[in-house]
């Protein structure tokens, strides 16, 4: 039995956007290692580093940074993970 092909297109606007958020949240990442020195579990101030909320959604999403708040929904502090300690350290 033969069976069709299918060519599927990715919708060129949304991969781009996706890839463009990738990078900022690397490079968030890389802010976060250089600004806590590298080390596990030291937390650094995101006033200071002044990241676009996307970029920090993405980092989270990608399991490379977790974040604490103030308890009113804000987010005050982030901290790399093992897995983006590891990423920062390749990319640096």
């Amino acid at each position: 039995m033969h069976r069709p092909n299918f060519i599927f297109k990715k919708n060129k606007a949304r991969s781009k956007t996706a890839d463009t958020l990738d990078v900022a949240a690397r490079q968030f990442a890389y802010k976060l290692y250089e600004g806590t020195n590298g080390e596990l579990g030291a937390w650094w101030a995101l006033g200071q580093i002044g990241e676009r909320p996307e970029t920090l959604t993405r980092a989270i999403e990608r399991g490379w940074v977790i974040v604490r708040g103030d308890g009113a929904g804000n987010v005050q502090s982030a901290s790399l993970t093992a897995e983006g300690r590891l990423l920062a350290r390749k990319g640096l």
